[in-house]
Parts: structure tokens; C-alpha cells; sequence
């Protein structure tokens, strides 16, 4: 029962999904291994809808691409999308750690949010788009699910990895996120992975999480640690890191030698 509802309280939390009791994300405090469980149904959802769209609208890869980044949104919520902009907020800002940090929470959109903002959405939609040109609607739709998971794992790497600045969501989940959470979402993820493109599903996993390292390097410099910002911000960014690999692996533009 406990599983039942850290899993109701992770679609509550990570999509627009109606999933009851406010109180069921304790539960998913308990087992934030679950978040990569939660990607999976983002990813089926997503790529489900990507191959409707390839199929429905054949030769307007641009159309197609610009309606999965709406779905993706209606789907997930723009919470994570928001802690990009205030991440870029606070990266942007000058002086000391403390100038930094409250610009990240300071609610108004400064330029540094503005900026992340517009090219992660226009980083999102090419990639998407010339998956959608270039490959089949299978590959697509499982390009978004491995995706999901990857940006998951990116989240659950960074809370396992980073030390709180603050008291807030952000440090409920570092501070409930453990090395078989770590472990449990990884071995998840690598399944799904594989199972979705093979090798290159793998790759593109692998810097997703790589991705979240350079994150947690940039947040500990400029804010001295993480908070649910930088979670969130590791989310968008592995979700956009896993799909750019898979664009540039299938167009030969990484490592000829590799065996996919």
C-alpha cells in the first residue's frame, strides 16, 4: 500500500494527472526510486502521442514536433520548466552566493530565466522535429520514453549526489533520496533503455545522467548546493540531453566505431 501511494503521490507531483490525497507524497518520499516508474507513464504517454501525430500528419515533422512539446506540457505541468528559468535566474546573476540564490527564488522572470527558456524550448523542438523527419514513428515514440526516464533518473542522480541550501521540497527529496533509490531507478532505467533503442537508448541515458553531474558542479558553485530548482532543472535538461544524443547518434555524428 505504501508503494500504491508514493507511486498516486509521484503522478500527483510530476504530472497535471488527478492522483488524490495531497498526503500520498509522504509515501513517495519513501521511495523516490518510484520517480523513474512515474517516467515510464510520461514516456508511454508522450510517445504514444508522437506516433498519432507521425501518423496522423505525415511529411509536417515541424507541425508534429511543435504538438508533442504542447502535450508534453499539458501532460507533466510547467513546474520543472519554471525551476529552469530560476535556475538560469540565479546562474546569471552577480555577486555573492546569497544575491545568487535569492534571485533563483525571487518569483519574478529575469532575463537569465528568459534566456534558458527559449533555448531549451527551441533546442527541444528541433531535436523532436528531426527525430520526427528522420526516423520512424516506432523509433520516435520510444525516443520520448526513453527520454522520460532519463530526465527521471537525472533528477533522482542529482538529489542522491547534492546537499540542500535550503528547507523546502527540494530538500525532502535530497534528504529522502538513498543510495538503493539511486540504485532501484538506475537498474529501472537501464531496462527501459535497452529495451526501447538498444545500445543508443543506453547512451543516451548515460549522458542524461552525465548531464546532472555538470549541474550539480555548476549549482555547488554558484549557490553552494542544490534545492528543488536545480532537481527540477535536471529533469528538463536530461529529458533534452537524451533526446539531442539520440538525434546525433542516429545521424552518424557520434563515433562511427560504436556498434549501432
Amino acid at each position: 500500500m505504501d508503494v500504491l501511494d508514493g507511486l498516486l503521490g509521484g503522478i500527483g507531483f510530476l504530472t497535471t494527472l488527478p492522483a488524490g490525497k495531497k498526503d500520498r507524497l509522504v509515501f513517495l518520499l519513501q521511495c523516490t526510486y518510484l520517480f523513474s516508474i512515474i517516467g515510464i507513464l510520461i514516456g508511454l504517454v508522450t510517445g504514444l502521442s508522437a506516433v498519432c501525430l507521425i501518423l496522423i500528419l505525415p511529411g509536417l515533422p515541424g507541425l508534429s514536433a511543435a504538438l508533442i512539446v504542447i502535450i508534453i506540457y499539458l501532460l507533466v505541468g510547467l513546474h520543472h520548466l519554471d525551476a529552469l528559468s530560476d535556475f538560469g535566474d540565479g546562474i546569471i546573476a552577480h555577486g555573492s552566493r546569497d544575491k545568487k540564490i535569492n534571485a533563483m527564488k525571487d518569483s519574478a522572470l529575469g532575463v537569465g530565466g528568459v534566456f534558458f527558456i527559449v533555448l531549451y524550448i527551441l533546442l527541444l523542438f528541433i531535436s523532436i522535429q528531426i527525430l520526427a523527419a528522420s526516423q520512424t514513428y516506432v523509433y520516435l515514440g520510444a525516443a520520448m520514453l526513453v527520454a522520460e526516464v532519463s530526465a527521471k533518473q537525472s533528477m533522482i542522480t542529482i538529489a542522491w549526489l547534492g546537499k540542500p541550501i535550503h528547507q523546502g521540497m527540494g530538500s525532502f527529496i535530497i534528504d529522502n533520496t538513498f543510495s538503493k533509490d539511486f540504485l532501484l531507478s538506475l537498474v529501472v532505467c537501464i531496462l527501459i533503455s535497452i529495451i526501447g533503442l538498444g545500445i543508443p537508448g543506453l547512451v543516451a541515458l548515460i549522458l542524461a545522467i552525465l548531464s546532472s553531474w555538470i549541474i550539480l558542479g555548476i549549482s555547488r558553485s554558484h549557490f553552494g548546493g542544490i534545492n528543488g530548482d536545480c532537481i527540477g532543472t535536471c529533469n528538463e535538461i536530461g529529458r533534452l540531453v537524451a533526446l539531442l544524443s539520440l538525434v546525433i547518434i542516429f545521424n552518424k555524428g557520434l563515433v562511427i566505431w560504436m556498434p549501432w
